[in-house]
């Protein structure tokens, strides 16, 4: 019995090698918000989620805090 071939899993990319004559398709959607809601829309968010993170953790480590004093008082 002879020895199976390896089937190849890369693409060739040599000269003679098919393009990729899919158009790539970009959609856009237009929404009107206000100076507020724009800002909120391209910053907000990214700081909202850090303090978001940072006031958890300060209330699960007071959470914590509170727990050990009732248990050990």
């Amino acid at each position: 019995m002879s020895k199976a071939k390896k089937k190849r899993s890369k693409s060739y990319q040599g000269v003679n090698a098919a393009t990729d004559t899919r158009p790539t398709v970009t959609r856009y959607t237009a929404v009107v918000r206000s100076p507020l809601g724009q800002w909120w829309q391209d910053k907000g968010r990214g700081w909202a989620k850090i303090v978001a993170i940072g006031l958890g953790a300060i209330v699960a480590i007071w959470l914590i805090v509170e727990a050990f004093r009732t248990i050990f008082h």
